[in-house]
């Protein structure tokens, strides 16, 4: 499980979140997205890679 370091409102239907995720950091690309699926019995919830940090291990 990966931890959520910033989650920010920046209008009524978008949210920026910074997550420490240093294995998709690694391999992460602009325009790639990730599968967020936040219980193990939820729907699963494509996610747009904006931006990640190699080095810190965040996208």
């Amino acid at each position: 499980m990966y931890k959520i370091l910033r989650k920010e409102k920046l209008n009524p239907t978008v949210t920026r979140m910074e997550i420490l995720a240093p294995e998709v950091a690694a391999k992460a690309e602009p325009g790639q997205f990730i599968i967020l699926r936040p219980q193990a019995d939820s729907e699963r919830i494509p996610l747009t890679v904006a931006d990640f940090d190699r080095e810190k291990g965040s996208v």
